[in-house]
């Protein structure tokens, strides 16, 4: 009975398309919300349900949470998000790709890899969109919380489902107050967080994670100086600048954080261009980009000074090959805001320069690192610095590293043992991909000054609340069906991990956690 209600609700999600940062989010909040009130405990009782908006969101959309609550404090957090990914990896099976059925016959006749050729043939797998990431795992907590709800007895469940996890963890980062409030509403005890985020299989061990991976994006502003190409000498070419700091720093293993077996990939660039608007015979002036650093343990301190040492490094091996003869300063973003404020007339620039972020944000709809690099051309501007120079800074999103082991004692570790007892597993200490678990706890010894002086878009456009953050502490596992090529067009959730073996786990981890004698 529980895998068809399962079954049934993850084909509903699916059929509601909603693509990350976008309004199309509110139509599957209203579906969650309306199928949550629907439910016969949340008509008893209407105030444990409902839709927590995410604060100034352009997009209006909500954090979906309904919270059941039993005899013990001891509260299990079913934690999930609802926006998915675009489909246009699809192609011309793109108006399909919301209909598991469907989409799976006309799979049927496209040439694919081997693996998933087999796995359509077998007929064990559910196909489409947000499947397998991840609303086949919300349908399967939803049909928990929905069963558990009929007759409550021992501890407590809290359903959260986030907007906004693909892009910039807006819902997540939005809701941590609702966590807070509701904490402290009815005094529950977070013993534990499931994420259900989809899973992979290695030698029959389905992988699960007890800690998430940090994420900091280091962003550069280059500017040399413009000259006609025939007086190459006499310029800087930004461009060539840009060049020799992407070499030098990408596929850089000695940034790499390691822990035991495990190892963060290394600083990957995902954008560098000129900002010319258009040809002509001479040098840009400017050009700028952006990189991708994971980390478990590096603060973003450490990770400026590396890059900041990377940029002079480039810098300089840049000038050598031109010969020119030029120098070129490199200088923090926090370190060019305290030049610009050396003018009088700053505060009334910096005013106008937040409110026209905004507006970017919320009217343009641009993504938080070209808000960031505009915001940065701007105030080299005002400085009126004309000099060669070398600009960093931080663009959002940030994940703060956050691994389980560090927040708890042994009563978490009994957890993931009990998790092994019921089915075969690997626990590995970090999940790559980034999540919104990143925001249910914090570090003792984390310092935001070097993220919050060298990030322009800090403050009201990005933050969170990091005096909830430091109290909640919350201990997790991403622990999910069984999926595979979650974000390609043969994402797909294997149907007996989803519907059988998920909603067992979710139940038995919930009775191990609220059980007193543990």
């Amino acid at each position: 009975m529980l895998k068809e209600r399962v079954l049934e609700i993850t084909k509903e999600l699916v059929k509601i398309y909603s693509p990350t940062n976008t309004a199309e989010e509110q139509k599957v909040e209203e579906y969650l919300l309306n199928l949550l009130q629907g439910m016969p405990y949340f008509k008893e009782h209407p105030e444990n349900c409902g839709a927590f908006a995410a604060a100034d969101d352009c997009f209006g959309r909500s954090t979906i949470y309904g919270l059941v609550l039993g005899k013990s404090k001891k509260t299990v957090v079913f934690m999930g998000h609802h926006d998915v990914v675009s489909t246009e990896v699809y192609g011309a099976l793109a108006n399909v790709a919301c209909e598991p059925e469907l989409l799976a016959q006309k799979l049927a006749s496209v040439d694919l890899p081997e693996e998933a050729s087999f796995d359509l043939a077998s007929s064990e797998w559910l196909w489409g969109r947000g499947t397998c990431d991840m609303k086949g795992g919300t349908a399967a907590q939803l049909a928990v919380l929905e069963s558990y709800a009929q007759a409550p007895e021992a501890g407590s469940i809290l359903f959260i489902s986030v907007p906004d996890e693909e892009a910039f963890s807006v819902g997540m980062r939005s809701c941590l107050p609702l966590l807070k409030d509701l904490r402290d509403r009815y005094g529950l005890e977070y013993e534990v967080a499931l994420n259900c985020e989809p899973n992979s299989v290695e030698n029959d061990k389905q992988i699960i994670y007890s800690g998430s991976v940090g994420k900091m994006l280091p962003v550069v502003l280059v500017q040399g100086k413009s000259v006609q190409i025939g007086s190459y000498p006499q310029g800087v070419n930004p461009v060539a600048v840009l060049a020799e700091i992407i070499c030098s720093t990408e596929a850089d293993y000695q940034i790499s954080d390691t822990l035991g077996e495990e190892s963060t990939v290394p600083p990957v660039w995902n954008f560098a261009r000129d900002l010319k608007p258009g040809y002509d015979f001479s040098l840009p002036r400017r050009s700028a980009g952006y990189c991708n650093v994971l980390t478990f343990s590096k603060t973003p301190a450490q990770i400026m000074d590396w890059f900041v040492g990377k940029c002079y490094q480039g810098a300089q091996t840049a000038l050598a090959k031109q010969g020119c003869g030029h120098s070129l300063k490199v200088m923090t973003y926090g370190e060019l805001l305290k030049i610009a404020k050396e003018r009088t007339d700053f505060d009334d620039f910096y005013k106008n320069l937040q409110a026209e972020m905004t507006r970017k944000l919320q009217v343009e709809q641009l993504d938080f690192p070209s808000i960031t690099l505009w915001a940065m051309e701007e105030v080299l501007n005002f400085t009126g610095i004309d000099y060669s120079v070398v600009i960093t800074a931080f663009a959002p999103p940030y994940y703060p590293a956050l691994n389980s082991g560090k927040l708890v004692g042994e009563g978490f570790k009994k957890v993931v043992d009990f998790v092994g007892t019921l089915l075969p597993v690997k626990c590995k200490e970090y999940f790559m991909g980034i999540s919104d678990c990143s925001y249910l706890g914090m570090d003792a010894e984390f310092d935001s000054e070097a993220l919050a002086a060298n990030m322009p878009c800090w403050g009201k456009l990005y933050s969170y609340d990091m005096e909830a953050l430091a109290k909640l502490q919350i201990p997790f596992l991403l622990l999910g069906p069984w999926g595979k090529d979650l974000h390609q067009r043969t994402e797909r959730v294997h149907v007996e991990s989803l519907g059988v073996v998920l909603p067992k786990v979710l139940q038995e981890v919930c009775g191990f956690v609220w059980n007193e004698e543990r």
